[in-house]
């Protein structure tokens, strides 16, 4: 009980800085689909995924592993894991650098400076972000995230609809929404102090890069497994296609909402456990992870109806195909939370190498997948591709946890949802608006009947408060 209490105020500071953060960008959707053309939107979106790929190698995710090693030592011990880990970042930055500009002197790239120095804010940004989030920072990590968002936007209406700026405002806005998070993040954790030369541990440096290295092929096998099917599309079909692509993607940023505060807590509460070595390791993480799933499925079922409304409002007529790609999108990206909740729970009990092998089976099943749907069905065959592709992650990770702790699936109510969503997608592309407005009131009462006993417990949790 005191997990769940101490889980539910963590996500509430999360999910309030999320919420808002999310709004305000999504309100940006009117701007670019009416100011950026879809061949432009698309070029950008693909730009961002090759340097996410490179960052994904480079960096090691490396973030994760100085919050993993900084919650076994206290005080000024934890001067170390900072030190140390900051140290390969350093090493992944000047690799960074060299690859990036040795590649533009090769190939024509448009924007290069931008793209680069795109890449190097996201990265340090993401790096302070995990830092005050090891020292309980949580009020300040959504502070300054909301704080960055409202610059970003800020920036985005300035430069394309003012001064009437290419796909190019948009590195340059998201490199000034960083820089601000990044100076309150720092400022707010004193960053300068929590770095110190004496504190590098050599021995450490070296498990930490251990550690690190199978997130960063997991990383790698991870882009293919998401971040490739805009790169197929755009060879395969077209730059304009993947911009219809891409704006479907910007309403799963619902679906993140929610998930990212749920895992950041998530995360927190089982690297602390785990460095606690806490027993009943499989009743835990089946609860946690059967709860996610549950509230995963039954957000989905109010979200897809609810976007039939938003959709025409939001989105201009020359992007209006996007909204058929929407319901196979979203069904996708609630199977690859799922699959990051599983590496979270790998990532916490140390068994990261079972990540890189469960994501490169899923990687090829969605790299063949998409360049044989894409001919066939379009654009639509790169989600399908990205479903097929999680499912079998999934599917793998699920029995070998099972194997590893005995952590167990509801499968019953995964086919009955299954079946619901099918229904609810029928309505959302078929129905009109006060049919899918009822749709979701109808969801949101399956939702209270469906978290009945988890509501219950923690409404007698606060009143024991």
């Amino acid at each position: 009980m005191k997990n769940l209490w101490k889980f539910v105020k963590t996500s509430g500071i999360y999910f309030i800085g999320t919420v808002l953060h999310k709004l305000i960008t999504f309100f940006l959707l009117p701007i670019y689909t009416k100011y950026i053309d879809k061949a432009d939107l698309g070029t950008y979106d693909l730009a961002t995924a090759y340097i996410n790929f490179l960052c994904s190698i480079l960096f090691l995710d490396i973030w994760s592993g100085i919050m993993r090693f900084a919650f076994e030592y206290e005080g000024e011990e934890r001067k170390k894991p900072i030190t140390s880990g900051i140290a390969i970042f350093t090493g992944s930055t000047v690799l960074y650098t060299i690859v990036l500009f040795g590649a533009g002197c090769i190939f024509d790239i448009k924007y290069l400076p931008l793209i680069y120095l795109y890449g190097i804010m996201m990265n340090i940004q993401t790096l302070v972000g995990y830092l005050a989030r090891t020292y309980g920072k949580n009020a300040l990590y959504t502070t300054s995230g909301l704080v960055s968002s409202f610059v970003t936007v800020a920036c985005n209406i300035l430069f394309i609809v003012y001064f009437r700026m290419d796909y190019s405002a948009l590195f340059i806005s998201a490199c000034i929404g960083y820089l601000v998070n990044i100076v309150v993040l720092g400022w707010g954790i004193k960053l300068p102090k929590l770095i110190s030369v004496s504190a590098f541990d050599k021995d450490l440096f070296k498990r930490m890069l251990i550690f690190s290295l199978p997130l960063c092929m997991n990383s790698v096998a991870y882009w293919f497994l998401t971040s490739y099917n805009r790169v197929a599309i755009s060879n395969v079909l077209s730059v304009s296609e993947n911009g219809l692509y891409s704006i479907a993607g910007r309403f799963s940023s619902f679906i993140t909402l929610f998930t990212t505060c749920f895992n950041m807590a998530w995360q927190e509460m089982s690297y602390s456990r785990e460095a606690q070595k806490q027993t009943n390791q499989g009743e835990f993480y089946t609860t946690a992870l059967n709860s996610y799933i549950k509230f995963l499925c039954m957000g989905l079922l109010m979200l897809i109806p609810a976007i039939s409304v938003i959709f025409p409002i939001m989105i201009n007529e020359s992007y209006a195909d996007a909204k058929q790609l929407v319901p196979y999108y979203l069904l996708a990206t609630i199977v690859s939370c799922i699959s990051s909740f599983f590496g979270n729970i790998f990532t916490a009990i140390k068994k990261n190498n079972v990540l890189f092998y469960t994501t490169v089976a899923g990687s090829v099943v969605n790299v063949v997948s998409v360049h044989l749907l894409l001919p066939v069905v379009g654009v639509q065959g790169a989600s399908i591709a990205l479903f097929l592709g999680f499912m079998v992650n999934n599917t793998i990770r699920a029995y070998l946890l099972k194997k590893e702790i005995q952590v167990s699936i509801d499968l019953k109510f995964i086919v009955a949802w299954a079946i619901v969503y099918i229904g609810v997608s029928y309505i959302y592309l078929h129905a009109n608006a006060i049919i899918n407005v009822l749709t979701v009131f109808v969801g949101g009462l399956l939702t209270l009947f469906v978290f009945r006993k988890e509501l219950k417990e923690i409404l007698g949790t606060i009143k024991n408060r």
